[in-house]
C-alpha cells in the first residue's frame, strides 16, 4: 500500500496519530504524509497523490475532484478517518469505481453513548448540584429533587448509525422505546430491542425523553419545527447531538425560553455559537460545546483500525468491513 495521509500536524493529529499509529501506518506501506503547517491545498494534493493507491483524509481535507483524479491514476481507496463522507466523495470519483470506508461506525457508537451521558446529566442535574457543591459547599437537602431515565418514553428520531447504537444501549434501562423512521424498520430488531416505530408526531407528543439523530442535508432543515416542539408534554427532555440545522433553533429558543420542556443541545445552527445567546443563559438547557462525536480512545483505535482494513484490502483484496456505498453516502450529513 502507498497512502497519502492528508491531515496536518498539530493536536488533532496526535489524537488520531500518537506514535503507535505512526508506526503503524509506516509498517503497513509506503506512507507520504501532509508536512504543511495548515490543511491541505488541492494543489498540494494533486503533487502528492500522483503514485498513491490510497487516500486518507479527515475534517478539512481536500475532495477528490475530477481535477484530483486526473493525477491519481493508480488510486483505489479513500479512508476517511472522520464520520460523514460528503465533503471528500464527488461523482468522478464514485465513476472511475473508487472505494471509500470510513469512521462512521466509531462515530455512531460513540455518539450514542455521548447522547445517554447527556441524557443522564441533565435529568439526574448533575452540573447543576456538581458545581453548586464546588462553589458553595451546599450539601443536598429535601428540597432539592433529581429525575432518571428508568421507566421512561423515550423516543429515537432516526434509526441510523447512531439510532441503531442508541436503542442498542438504552433496552438495558427498563424504558419504553419508540422509534421514528422514514423506512419501515426490521421486525427483528423492534422484538430484539424491544422498540415500536410510529409516527414523528405520535413520538413527539408522547415521550418523556426526545433523542434527535437526523443526518443534516438539504430535507431535513429544520425537520424538527415549531409544529413538532409544540407536542412536546411539559417538563419533556429534548436532546440533539445530530446536527444543529436539524432543528429550528429560533423556534426552539421561544419554546425554553417558556419553560415548555429542557434541553441538552450538543449542536447550534451556528458554531461556535455566539456566547450571548439567549439559549446559554437559561436554566432548562445544558449546553455542550459539540463534544459528543468520537472520544479521543476511539480516534487512536478507528485510526489503527482504518489503516489495518486499507492495507488489507490493497494488498491483498480483502473485503472492506466499513464502506460506505455511494447510495449510503447521499444520505449522510453534509459536514
Amino acid at each position: 500500500m502507498k497512502a497519502l495521509i492528508s491531515v496536518p500536524k498539530g493536536v488533532t493529529f496526535d489524537t488520531f496519530f500518537p506514535p503507535e499509529n505512526v508506526k503503524l501506518a509506516e509498517s503497513l506501506g509506503e506512507i507520504i504524509w501532509h508536512t504543511g503547517e495548515g490543511r491541505m491545498t488541492e494543489e498540494e494534493l494533486i503533487e502528492k497523490i500522483e503514485d498513491c493507491d490510497t487516500y486518507v483524509a479527515l475534517w478539512g481535507s481536500p475532495c477528490l475532484t475530477a481535477r484530483v483524479l486526473e493525477n491519481a491514476p493508480r488510486l483505489k481507496l479513500m479512508t476517511v478517518l472522520g464520520s460523514t463522507v460528503t465533503p471528500f466523495v464527488s461523482e468522478a470519483m464514485w465513476d472511475r469505481g473508487i472505494r471509500v470506508i470510513s469512521g462512521f461506525d466509531y462515530f455512531s457508537e460513540s455518539t450514542a453513548e455521548g447522547a445517554i451521558a447527556y441524557i443522564l446529566a441533565a435529568l439526574r442535574r448533575i452540573p447543576f448540584y456538581s458545581e453548586r457543591l464546588k462553589r458553595s459547599g451546599e450539601w443536598s437537602s429535601v428540597s432539592d429533587f433529581t429525575d432518571g431515565l428508568i421507566h421512561k418514553t423515550v423516543g429515537i428520531v432516526s434509526y441510523g448509525g447512531v439510532g441503531r447504537h442508541i436503542v442498542r444501549m438504552l433496552s438495558s434501562f427498563n424504558v419504553k422505546l419508540k422509534v421514528y423512521d422514514i423506512r419501515e424498520l426490521p421486525e427483528e430488531d423492534k422484538e430484539k430491542y424491544g422498540f415500536t416505530q410510529c409516527t414523528i408526531e405520535e413520538l413527539f407528543s408522547t415521550c418523556d425523553v426526545i433523542s434527535i439523530h437526523t443526518p443534516y442535508n438539504e430535507s431535513t432543515h429544520h425537520m424538527v419545527n415549531h409544529r413538532l416542539m409544540s407536542m412536546i408534554k411539559k417538563g419533556a427532555l429534548l436532546v440533539n447531538t445530530a446536527r444543529g440545522g436539524v432543528i429550528d433553533q429560533e423556534a426552539l429558543t421561544r419554546h425554553l425560553q417558556a419553560g415548555d420542556f429542557s434541553a441538552a443541545l450538543d449542536v447550534y445552527e451556528v458554531e461556535p455559537i455566539d456566547p450571548s445567546d439567549p439559549i446559554l443563559k437559561l436554566d432548562n438547557v445544558l449546553p455542550l460545546p459539540h463534544q459528543g462525536g468520537v472520544t479521543t480512545n476511539l480516534r487512536r483505535t478507528l485510526t489503527a483500525d482504518l489503516l489495518r482494513e486499507s492495507a488489507a484490502f490493497i494488498d491483498c483484496s480483502a473485503p472492506l468491513k466499513n464502506e460506505i456505498s455511494k447510495s449510503y453516502a447521499r444520505g449522510m450529513s453534509f459536514s
